[in-house]
């Protein structure tokens, strides 16, 4: 019997031959993306597109089935594609690139439309984000999957008719204020936050970062009062920018530990304020240590598995910095990289030597590079289980409509409780999610044509009265008040290619939509069909008495401020006189309404 026929089976004629025909995107070839691609391939699926920036380390080998030894530093989406041709019993057209997904160069809109389905196999909540942005503007399903230890999730996402990825509220990295970090910490994350993002990048960073006055709203970041704790960060960022002039010399690394683990120690100690209920840090002394230094060898060191004693913290330290000392002087500048194992090692001993100063745990090299990386565990089995349930899921996605889809599809989601498997049906969208909650689009049009065709066409299509306001970030183009630029070329205003252009009701009858802004040479504007829901409405605001509102009519207006969504105050009496418009600048509905207030006497009249 053949493979077809055995497929067919499954799954069925007409899906058969729709899987056959269709083209994907894989986001991601990394854990879920190696298994993904494996269960399209011996699904059928006509063509796979897999994006990937990354290349592949050591680490992956043990979850990410196939690459080999031999596929250290290759790229991670060719390798997944040459490897699953031995059994590409299909012949699956495969495509990889080695690129982000943000380079829109390379992948402009336009690029994802050929795509009948996104499959994400992400590891980050930001590029999750972008894909899901782009499946709104577009109305393209995606498949979304992810794990995180033994728990899981996969499930499609249909635009505007079930939850988005961004529908729900995700935890936020943790963060610890500057004077944790920089003066008391307690925990060994507060190491390795103090070794990755400030030692290393003050040394190791292009730029010089710019001196801390004494005074001044910067100081305000340093997050503590403590006027002698203040003192002491500045000093010590300032000096450790002019450190940075001695990267050339031989005893560079002897220079730094003796500034950072030894003098500003024990500058720290004379804050006395600080260690009234914590204990007190111990400098470190690098003489009473050097010989153990010395005495420390390669094979001492180990896998990585456990923690390095102080020598051989030291050791690496001075080792790793005399290696970045060497490549700064062809690189100019360094960026951590977990893969990277002078920035890594760097990374390690420090956090471990300011771990020992202040009587924290120290930790192994595999676990600060898990922290510092910000790696989320996985497990390979965890992987498989997702990818298999997100590559079957995909199947329910082929029905005749999308209502079918929707109806038939479901999401699955796994954990550590006794049900290990769990099932659940698409939700509805957030009313308030900050992605598909706004109506979104793609609209083709020729800039050669005016704002006044463009405004034209946004009222017929979407049957909006005469009071509309068109857009661009806090750009106002267009609205009833402000009908300057309606002679005026799109692209003279900022409708150019890659554009998004948000559409007002200004009578808050409906939501307000965004259009992404693709070009022609037709003469023609093309809008999206869209469903635009009505606004809800506002709650009646409690009328004035007598005396609130024979205050609010003497002293005050209140004029919205459009490019800010500030409240502006202005006295009556003592109005300004406005400010010229710049003559590139049309003016903005403030502006005008401002100059409204001026040339009325401070009364505004409203409809």
């Amino acid at each position: 019997m053949s493979r077809y026929h055995s497929l067919k089976t499954v799954v069925g004629d007409s899906t058969f031959e729709k899987i056959r025909n269709s083209k994907v995107l894989l986001v991601g070839a990394g854990g879920i993306g190696c298994e993904l691609l494996k269960d399209l391939i011996l699904l059928g699926y006509g063509e796979v597109h897999v994006v990937d920036l990354d290349t592949i380390d050591l680490s992956n080998l043990n979850r990410q089935f196939l690459f080999r030894q031999k596929d250290i530093k290759q790229p991670k989406a060719s390798t997944a594609v040459n490897a699953v041709q031995q059994f590409n019993f299909f012949k699956t057209k495969l495509i990889p690139y080695q690129a982000s997904i943000y380079e829109t160069d390379l992948f402009p809109l336009e690029w994802f439309k050929q795509f009948d389905l996104i499959f994400n196999a992400l590891d980050n909540m930001a590029a999750r984000s972008y894909i899901n942005k782009i499946a709104l503007f577009l109305d393209k399903i995606v498949m979304e999957s992810g794990t995180t230890g033994t728990a899981g999730q996969a499930g499609p996402t249909f635009p505007n008719k079930t939850e988005c990825y961004d529908c729900s509220t995700r935890e936020t990295p943790k963060t610890f204020p500057v004077c944790t970090i920089r003066s008391t910490p307690s925990q060994p994350v507060h190491c390795i936050h103090w070794a990755k993002s400030f030692l290393f990048q003050q040394l190791f960073s292009e730029d010089e970062a710019p001196e801390v006055a004494p005074e001044g709203k910067d100081t305000a970041e340093l997050g503590t009062d403590n006027a002698e704790e203040i003192k002491n960060l500045i000093a010590e960022n300032n000096e450790l920018i002019e450190l940075k002039n001695a990267m050339n010399d031989d005893d560079f690394a002897i220079k730094v530990i003796e500034k950072v683990f030894s003098k500003d120690i024990e500058k720290l100690l004379l804050i006395t304020d600080l260690w009234k209920t914590r204990k007190e840090p111990t400098p470190l002394d690098l003489s009473s240590y050097l010989a153990g230094v010395e005495a420390v060898t390669t094979e001492d060191l180990g896998t990585g598995q456990k923690p390095w004693t102080i020598e051989q913290n030291i050791k690496v330290f001075i080792d790793a910095t005399k290696r970045l000392q060497k490549r700064m002087k062809t690189e100019k500048e360094i960026e951590f990289d977990k893969d990277d194992e002078d920035t890594l090692e760097f990374v390690v001993a420090a956090a471990n030597i300011r771990s020992f100063i202040f009587s924290i745990q120290l930790k192994s090299k595999f676990d600060i590079k898990s922290i510092a990386g910000n790696i989320i565990p996985a497990i390979a089995t965890t992987n498989a289980v997702i990818a298999g349930f997100s590559a079957l899921i995909s199947l329910k996605l082929f029905k005749e409509t999308r209502e079918e889809s929707i109806a038939a599809s479901s999401g699955i989601f796994t954990s550590s409780g006794s049900k290990f498997i769990s099932q659940n049906k698409p939700q509805k969208p957030n009313p308030h999610c900050p992605a598909c909650s706004i109506p979104r689009g793609v609209m083709s049009v020729d800039n050669t044509l005016t704002v006044q065709e463009l405004v034209d066409e946004l009222l017929e299509k979407y049957g909006y009265d005469e009071e509309i306001a068109i857009s661009i970030g806090s750009k106002l183009l267009y609205d009833v008040d402000f009908d300057d630029n309606k002679d005026k070329v799109l692209s003279d205003i900022g409708v150019v290619y890659g554009a998004h252009v948000a559409v007002s009701d200004e009578n808050d009858e409906k939501e307000t939509i965004e259009l992404y802004v693709e070009l022609n040479n037709d003469k023609e504007i093309k809008l999206p069909d869209l469903e635009i829901p009505p606004k809800p409405e506002r709650e009646q605001e409690e009328p004035l008495d007598d005396e609130a509102q024979g205050e609010a009519d003497n002293e005050v207006l209140m004029v919205a401020d459009f490019d800010d969504d500030e409240i502006r105050i202005i006295d009556t009496e003592t109005l300004v006189e406005k400010r010229k418009l710049d003559a590139q600048e049309p003016a903005t509905k403030k502006q005008k309404l401002e100059e409204d207030v001026q040339s009325n006497d401070g009364i505004i009249t409203l409809d």
